[in-house]
């Protein structure tokens, strides 16, 4: 992984990750981070009826800016799959090409199930507190992985990388100005961060997630 230098000087001394700027991977992170409230909200419409603010108070769950960054380091591409920047097979073929997909689909499952039961047991053991609970719905493992949501969000993911990815890279690369994605990392990226900082903190001294606003749908 080749890292240049600074974050505020020219075009040539950008810090890139494997050949795309720092920031542009950074600014869509902060796209991703919006799916992921907006994804998590849709989750919760269809199965209890409930719209909330996810406990953050900006409309942006951070850990999903990290999705970026996964999609770039690991795969690369999503018209010509790679994983950790290697091809899999020689020629591309109808099965060589089905069978990268199929083991790219698999590796976001496993993440999202190894994150979630990883994450969620972290949050109870270092704060004593539940921030979901799958316990519920069936093949769960614990509360916080399951069957149904790996799939779920493991699908979703693969398809956000298969059909947007790409295209919203290019766009965010060639259609927006630097400046624009520099100063949007700087200012709404920033208040992401702090916003999660904040829920943070709030659960450290209150020992619950902070709760803003809740609708209830049905």
């Amino acid at each position: 992984m080749k890292f240049k230098h600074s974050f505020f000087v020219g075009e040539e001394n950008r810090i890139k990750i494997f050949g795309v700027d720092f920031v542009n991977l950074y600014f869509v992170g902060i796209i991703f981070a919006q799916f992921g409230w907006t994804a998590e909200n849709v989750a919760r419409i269809i199965t209890l009826g409930i719209f909330d603010c996810r406990f953050h108070l900006l409309p942006f769950i951070s850990p999903y800016m990290l999705i970026a960054f996964a999609f770039h380091i690991f795969f690369r591409d999503s018209d010509n799959i790679t994983f950790f920047g290697k091809k899999l097979f020689r020629k591309r073929t109808f099965f060589t090409v089905a069978a990268e997909n199929a083991l790219c689909l698999l590796m976001i499952c496993t993440a999202v199930f190894l994150g979630e039961l990883i994450v969620g047991n972290m949050w109870e053991i270092c704060f004593g507190v539940q921030l979901w609970n799958y316990s519920e719905q069936p093949f769960h493992v614990t509360q916080y992985a399951g069957l149904i949501p790996t799939l779920g969000y493991g699908i979703g993911a693969f398809l956000i990388f298969k059909l947007i990815y790409n295209p919203l890279m290019k766009s965010v690369s060639k259609e927006i100005s630097y400046k624009v994605v520099k100063t949007t990392d700087l200012t709404l990226g920033a208040f992401i961060l702090i916003d999660t900082l904040i829920m943070i903190i709030q659960i450290m001294v209150f020992g619950n997630p902070p709760i803003y606003w809740v609708v209830r749908i049905w």
